[in-house]
C-alpha cells in the first residue's frame, strides 16, 4: 500500500492550509493509528525543517534608560523570549477546525500562537466563511426528521421569506437559496449520529443550488455555525440525503448512481479568513478530487459550474 499523501494548499510562517482526502482521519485513534492527517503532516514538516524567522531587533524601551546595564540585558532577553513564544513556530501546528473522516477538503492550522489567537477569534465571531460542495437526493431516512422546530426560509435580494409547509418542491432549480435553522444534538437512540432536536445547540446553514441533474442537486453550502455533522443533519432534516453518506442516507441500491460513489459527496471547498499578521482577507480553495468530478460528469451535470480543475467557474 502506498503511503498517504496530503496536498499543501498554502503555507507561510503563521498559517498552513491543507486539502484532506476523504477516508483520512485527522488524529490517530485506536482504530486509525497510521496514515492520519496528523501523522502525514508532521512527517512532511519534519522533512521540510524549520524556517529562518528571527525576532526583530528593537530599540530599548524609553523607561529602561536609567536601569543598570545588567537589568537592561535581562529585559532585552525577556522581550526576545516573549517574541519567540508568541511569534516563533509552535512545536506542532494547532488545528483550527475539523472535518469528518469521510469529508474531504480544506483544513486550516496555525503555526504560531498569535496566528492561532487571531484566527480563533474570527471563528468565535463567525466572520470566517466556509463553503462546501455537496450532491444530494431526496429520500433521507425517517429517523432524520426534525424533532423540534426547524426553520426553512427562502433567501433573495429582498431578504428572507417563509416557505410553504410542503417542502417537497424545495431545491428545485439553480439559483435557489435557503436558510436552514434548527438545533443540532446527539440522537438519543444512537449517539453516533445527530438530529435536529430540542436539547441541541443552535445551528444555521445557508444552501445555494448550483445545478440539477435528474434527482440530484449540486449544492454550495455555507455553515454559519459549526456543530458536529451540521450540514448532513440539516440537509437530512429537509428530506435530502448526501449521496454516498453511510449514516444520513438510505443504503445505496446496486446499479444506481449512488452505488457508484464509494464515499460521501461532501467537500470543504473554500475558506475565507483574515491572515495574521497583516489582517489581509484571503480565500483558499481545495478543488474537487477526480472521483467526485468524474461522478458529476457521468451523471449529466451540465458544464459551466466547475472547470476542468474541479473549481467553481462562477
Amino acid at each position: 500500500m502506498e503511503p498517504a499523501t496530503l496536498a499543501i494548499i498554502y503555507q507561510d510562517h503563521d498559517l498552513l492550509i491543507v486539502n484532506k482526502p476523504a477516508g483520512m482521519v485527522i488524529h490517530p485513534t485506536y482504530k486509525h493509528a497510521d496514515d492520519t492527517m496528523w501523522n502525514v503532516l508532521l512527517a512532511h514538516l519534519a522533512q521540510q525543517g524549520g524556517d529562518d524567522w528571527q525576532p526583530a531587533t528593537l530599540p530599548d524601551e524609553p523607561g529602561w534608560a536609567r536601569a543598570p546595564a545588567a537589568v537592561r540585558v535581562m529585559l532585552r532577553e525577556k522581550r526576545v523570549a516573549r517574541a519567540w513564544k508568541e511569534e516563533g513556530l509552535l512545536p506542532r501546528p494547532t488545528l483550527l477546525h475539523r472535518l469528518d473522516k469521510d469529508t474531504s477538503g480544506i483544513v486550516a492550522l496555525a503555526r504560531t500562537e498569535r496566528a492561532r489567537r487571531h484566527i480563533i477569534r474570527q471563528f468565535e465571531q463567525r466572520t470566517i466563511s466556509k463553503r462546501y460542495l455537496a450532491v444530494v437526493c431526496a429520500g433521507a431516512p425517517a429517523w432524520t426528521r426534525p424533532r423540534t422546530n426547524f426553520s426553512v426560509k427562502w433567501l433573495d435580494n429582498a431578504g428572507e421569506h417563509a416557505v410553504p409547509p410542503d417542502m417537497s418542491s424545495l431545491l428545485a432549480s439553480p439559483g435557489e437559496r435557503l436558510l436552514l435553522d434548527g438545533p443540532v444534538q446527539r440522537d438519543p437512540d444512537d449517539r453516533r449520529r445527530c438530529i435536529v432536536g430540542p436539547a441541541g445547540q443552535q445551528a444555521a446553514t445557508q444552501v445555494n443550488v448550483l445545478a440539477v441533474a435528474g434527482p440530484f442537486r449540486l449544492l454550495e453550502v455555507h455553515p454559519i455555525t459549526g456543530r458536529i455533522h451540521q450540514i448532513r443533519v440539516h440537509l437530512a432534516a429537509l428530506g435530502y440525503a448526501i449521496v454516498g453518506d453511510q449514516t444520513y442516507a438510505p443504503p445505496a441500491v446496486e446499479g444506481t448512481p449512488q452505488a457508484t460513489l464509494k464515499r460521501q459527496f461532501l467537500h470543504a471547498y473554500s475558506l475565507t479568513l483574515r491572515r495574521y499578521p497583516g489582517n489581509e482577507l484571503s480565500t483558499f480553495v481545495a478543488p474537487l478530487a477526480d472521483d467526485l468530478r468524474l461522478w458529476l460528469e457521468r451523471n449529466d451535470f451540465a458544464g459551466g459550474v466547475l472547470d476542468a480543475r474541479g473549481t467553481l467557474s462562477t
